[in-house]
């Protein structure tokens, strides 16, 4: 097996137990050699290496010996005793070269039991070539987990392509789906492949697929169904063997009834389904994501802002909270912990939006006694609640962002860790 650069090795044997591991990866684990000796493989991997045995190339995650989860690239070489029977595995784990790809997976980083099915259904699904619909919410992760639905398939040696077709005027949708001949039009003074063509053997992934207009769909539809097409201006067909996975943020279904998205292409496309959920449906996954985003920029965060944290609804999911931890790190640039005062209170959500409180953040600045009865109004109702700010919040008729906003505001933190 030929060794791989920045790799750590590992052997089992034929019971998935460690039975040998290099030094530098028990140090990086942050275990005793000796420790790991004997015990199971996932005592230090995350991803479940008996289901993927087959796969000789697959994207997966270990955790040290804090929890921290890393997620890189695993590689798999059988051992054979003389008598030519399986009797162990070499495994070698590298992480991905650059770090913001890693980053990409910490949506998978997971203690949600919701989520933990979902990954298990996606690695079905990766060793088929079914077409796939992912679902969800905007900020959810849909792009990465079709990433990773590539890199886990037998097709993670030839290329993603990913379209926004949301972004493609349907007068534009043949030449940058199906590319185009040299004179096609004018400009066109070369030949140049489509993204169909580019993505051969390999994974188109078609994201905002519910924005495409009709007739757009309509063309889609011949080559969903062939795998064939064109180039503008050609005269022979071409044909591709790629992966279709599609994503939307749209209820297609509903879409179907209004008549603005095809039923022939929605049954083409979403062979098999999958529906991300929201990250406030899965909040358990805070402290994972936080304290794995945090430990690349060498930083830490407090008990009481990762509360903070967890009490908000992230209707942005986690585009939303990454920005959120984006903007905490600058405001805490000469720091290592991130605490409260550094993360921003500028998000509000949708139930804030809609509510009577939009006309509490535009009215004149209150009087000092209706101040004074609304500081001590929040008080009364964090001493009934204990301090419980979900309490305090429901007893107030107030979200907890909006609670811990005033808090700040009356400088009533302290008081009530």
């Amino acid at each position: 097996m030929e060794l791989l650069e920045n790799s750590f090795s590992i052997i089992l044997n034929g019971n998935f137990n460690i039975v040998w591991i290099s030094e530098e990866f028990s140090l990086y684990l942050g275990y005793p050699k000796d420790d790991l000796i004997g015990k199971p493989i996932s005592e230090i991997v995350e991803t479940d290496i008996r289901s993927k045995i087959d796969i000789p190339k697959f994207f997966g995650m270990i955790k040290d010996s804090s929890n921290h989860i890393s997620t890189g690239i695993f590689n798999v070489s059988r051992i054979y005793n003389t008598d030519g029977f399986v009797q162990g595995f070499i495994i070698q784990f590298y992480f991905q070269e650059k770090e913001s790809e890693s980053e990409d997976f910490l949506v998978f980083n997971t203690q949600n039991i919701k989520m933990k099915k979902l990954l298990e259904k996606a690695s079905l699904i990766a060793h088929s070539d079914a077409s796939v619909l992912i679902s969800g919410e905007t900020g959810t992760g849909k792009s990465k987990l079709a990433k990773w639905i590539h890199i886990n398939s037998n097709r993670v040696s030839f290329p993603f392509v990913a379209i926004n077709c949301s972004a493609i005027p349907e007068t534009l949708f043949e030449s940058e789906f199906f590319g185009y001949e040299k004179g096609a039009f004018t400009g066109a003074t070369t030949s140049k492949p489509g993204k169909v063509e580019i993505a051969d053997n390999g994974t188109l992934f078609l994201d905002e697929i519910g924005d495409l207009s009709l007739t757009s769909q309509a063309k889609l539809l011949v080559f969903v169904d062939t795998k064939e097409f064109e180039r503008l201006g050609g005269s022979r067909p071409k044909k591709v063997n790629v992966r279709i996975i599609s994503a939307t943020n749209k209820n297609l279904l509903k879409s179907m009834r209004e008549g603005s998205f095809r039923s022939d292409l929605y049954y083409r496309i979403a062979i098999t389904k999958i529906e991300i959920p929201p990250l406030r449906e899965r909040k358990e996954d805070i402290p994972l994501i936080v304290n794995s985003y945090l430990h690349k920029k060498g930083k830490r965060i407090t008990t009481r802002a990762m509360e903070y944290l967890m009490e908000h609804e992230w209707y942005g999911n986690i585009r939303e909270l990454r920005a959120v931890l984006e903007s905490a790190c600058i405001m805490a640039y000469d720091k290592d912990i991130i605490d409260i005062q550094h993360i921003s209170d500028d998000f509000i959500s949708f139930d804030e939006i809609y509510s009577m409180e939009e006309k509490e953040i535009i009215e004149p600045k209150l009087s000092e006694e209706k101040l004074f009865s609304e500081k001590e109004r929040i008080r009364e109702a964090l001493r009934k609640s204990e301090g419980n700010r979900k309490k305090a919040a429901q007893l107030l008729g107030i979200s907890v962002t909006t609670l811990w906003r005033k808090m700040k505001k009356y400088n009533l933190i302290e008081d009530f860790k």
